[in-house]
């Protein structure tokens, strides 16, 4: 049975291409098999909660596992007060844009394969998605956040806050192996 996900906002309708809706097991499994990942986080990070911590604490774990950080907003702080180096520190749209350049990447050892966005407000993350879409057709894109993202490549259909703590926690287990 097929599944379907409508998007979180109603007025987010974004043509005839969307979002293929994932289960949860399989979020680790995508994440996993990327051999370039990149990780987009914003400050709602450290207002969202994830199990008994912060999101933010998800993805310094993320991080940990070998994932590079892009910090945006004031994530930074909140990481390196988890012994985190990001990556970089930009904002979402200029690290948005310089994605949409196949041969951009954060450590120049080639382009991404697979870029996620976590913590960032559903608005600007769905015009960031968008722009990708249209503009980085060489990109594959998943939202971590546990609304349904139309303009992703990939999202977890609207979920409730238990089930998307399961989903992060089971990418955690997978990552860490």
């Amino acid at each position: 049975m097929a599944m379907t996900a409508k998007p979180w906002q109603w007025g987010n309708v974004p043509g005839h291409e969307m979002a293929t809706p994932i289960k949860g097991e399989v979020v680790a499994k995508l994440i996993k098999a990327a051999k370039r990942p990149l990780l987009i986080v914003g400050g709602k990070a450290l207002e969202e909660k994830w199990s008994d911590k912060l999101l933010i604490d998800f993805v310094a774990e993320l991080a940990q596992a070998g994932i590079p950080v892009v910090a945006t907003a004031h994530a930074y702080k909140a990481l390196k007060e988890r012994g985190v180096e990001p990556a970089a520190i930009m904002t979402v749209a200029d690290v948005t844009n310089r994605l949409q350049d196949p041969n951009w990447s954060i450590d120049g050892k080639g382009s991404h394969d697979l870029v996620m966005y976590v913590g960032i407000s559903y608005q600007l993350q769905s015009q960031m998605f968008s722009t990708l879409k249209n503009f980085a057709t060489h990109l594959r894109t998943l939202s971590l956040d546990r609304y349904f993202h139309p303009n992703a490549t990939f999202s977890m259909p609207n979920l409730r806050q238990e089930e998307w703590e399961q989903v992060l926690n089971n990418v955690i287990k997978v990552l860490k192996g």
